[in-house]
């Protein structure tokens, strides 16, 4: 067991290795209850959402979801969001663990009359069901009905949802119900995923997996005063609207261009990187580790990092300074693995 973001959660298992390797290859289930979850609803909860978040709301259907993050004045990044629309005025918000009370406080210091936020964080709880096997467990726990769920949609499940999403750059649900129904599905899960393999996973695996698919965490690749457009998720954002929160600072950006950038590497020489360690070239200080670990799909030891912009481009070789000492690296293009479809 270990602390993350306040909470006391399972670092592993069994071990590490062995729980990564179940989710490249069967399925692995993570207890993730730890995240908040905000419903925001009433008859102005759209125009609420379209004037504070960085993409465009009206187009997403009931039934839909829509990664994005949450951008503050400066252009950085408060957190990263997925919102649900479960009706015309009625959005889901899944948050970070750590970052609840601070996301709480930025939507309801921007909160209209018409708009009402409820902070369900105590009251569900989340489990991630992840891996190539996934779909065939879920349809055996809960019928066929959820077998045709496409990527980013959700449909309603015991008092809460589920949802094709996931945190490890494989197929997999995200299964959000009310705490105390929480146990009743996880032994479900594993009366019928037992057969097929299905481990519970640790946040070590959790990790290790989202670092080898490239998925940026707060407090490592994102933090208030890095940006979208630096932490390579200009995708997620849409410069076209006419103003949120730090959009004319990201337009700005996006029309002069970054100054340092999110990027992958491999080590060439012996050490394993992590968050923190120093990067460098000709012996000059270009930037930093913000992830960095053994992986066992590849056996390599990869990171991410943000470099000055000149140096960010793949194959680039720059050094990592592991316990004081310059050890070769390569830059390399994201994501480290991506699964086949």
């Amino acid at each position: 067991m270990g602390d993350f973001g306040g909470w006391l959660v399972p670092l592993f298992y069994t071990s590490i290795m062995e729980e990564h390797a179940a989710v490249r290859a069967q399925a692995g289930v993570f207890d993730i209850s730890h995240m908040g979850e905000f419903l925001i609803e009433g008859p102005e909860t759209l125009f609420f959402l379209e004037k504070n978040l960085p993409r465009r709301i009206a187009p997403v259907k009931p039934g839909q979801a829509v990664y994005m993050p949450l951008v503050n004045d400066r252009g950085g990044m408060v957190d990263d969001i997925i919102v649900y629309r479960m009706a015309e005025q009625k959005f889901l918000i899944i948050v970070n663990a750590g970052n609840i009370e601070k996301d709480l406080h930025w939507f309801r210091s921007r909160l209209i009359s018409g708009a009402v936020l409820t902070d369900l964080s105590e009251e569900m709880g989340l489990l991630a069901l992840q891996g190539p096997l996934s779909q065939t467990i879920l349809v055996e726990c809960f019928g066929a009905f959820y077998k045709d769920l496409r990527r980013f949609h959700y449909k309603d499940f015991e008092g809460g949802i589920i949802a094709r999403t996931g945190y490890t750059g494989e197929d997999g649900y995200e299964i959000m119900v009310p705490k105390e129904k929480l146990k009743k599905i996880w032994d479900v899960l594993f009366r019928v995923g037992e057969k097929h393999g299905l481990l519970a996973i640790g946040f070590g695996a959790r990790d290790t997996l989202r670092l080898e698919a490239a998925m940026p965490l707060y407090g490592h690749e994102l933090s208030d005063e890095i940006t979208p457009l630096e932490a390579d998720l200009g995708w997620a954002v849409d410069l076209t609207k006419e103003d949120f929160p730090g959009s004319g600072i990201l337009k700005k950006q996006a029309q002069e261009g970054i100054r340092k950038k999110r990027i992958g590497f491999e080590m060439i020489g012996r050490g394993i990187p992590r968050q923190g360690f120093e990067i460098q070239k000709d012996g000059k200080t270009i930037g930093a580790v913000t992830s960095g670990s053994f992986i066992p799909t590849t056996g390599k030891n990869i990171g991410m990092a943000y470099v000055a912009i000149d140096q960010a481009k793949t194959g680039n070789k720059i050094n990592v300074m592991v316990r004081g000492n310059p050890v070769e690296a390569a830059v390399v293009s994201l994501p480290f693995y991506a699964r086949k479809r």
